[in-house]
């Protein structure tokens, strides 16, 4: 079996609202709720093609919120499967008080987390990809489809990668404000080719 790695980030444009109320907007700040302590649980990827499920990965997986950086954070969804390979995930997006935001304008790609829930639907030249899941103060659950157009490593084109995070965490306390990771450098995967990007290792 052809070693498993693949490592997507994102970083969509889009024109944010401002919201008019202001209530208790420290209380509900996406870095504040979800920062801090990562989420540690289990990953869980199959390969099927066409339509029958021929490989299976289990490994752990993470889920950490980092660089936060002014009115925008980095959410990054890990999994990990010891020799065979990792999956990791890199999303930034806009702060909308507890919510976060991607949208590319003019576009059908976009990646949210709303009212605790996460929605998305990447699609470029090579894949589809369809997100859900929640997230809370104590647990991150993902569920992601990715359909191949093309040929990407141990997935034909054809085939269909379906991966599911089950992670959770104790609910920090005010003053756990450190995310528990060390940053590494490694190859980010994107539709535009190979550049060089940090991901915590945690």
């Amino acid at each position: 079996m052809k070693k498993l790695f693949i490592i997507l980030t994102l970083g969509l444009l889009f024109a944010a609202c401002a919201k008019d109320n202001t209530e208790s907007m420290e209380d509900r700040n996406f870095n504040k709720l979800f920062g801090g302590k990562p989420y540690i649980g289990t990953a869980r990827g199959v390969r099927s093609q066409p339509g029958t499920a021929d490989y299976t990965w289990n490994g752990e997986g993470r889920v950490a919120v980092i660089e936060a950086s002014g009115d925008s954070v980095s959410v990054v969804f890990m999994a990990d499967f010891a020799d065979e390979g990792e999956i990791n995930l890199k999303f930034r997006g806009k702060i909308d008080g507890s919510d976060l935001r991607l949208e590319a304008a003019g576009s059908t790609s976009y990646f949210l987390i709303t009212n605790e829930q996460i929605d998305g639907k990447i699609e470029n030249a090579s894949q589809s990809m369809v997100f859900d899941g929640i997230l809370q103060r104590g647990k991150a659950d993902m569920t992601l489809s990715v359909y191949f157009k093309q040929t990407d490593g141990a997935f034909p084109a054809g085939s269909t990668l379906n991966l599911q995070l089950n992670t959770s965490r104790e609910i920090p306390n005010d003053e756990d404000n450190d995310a528990g990771c060390q940053m590494r450098l490694v190859p980010i995967w994107s539709p535009n080719g190979i550049t060089m990007g940090m991901v915590p290792d945690c």
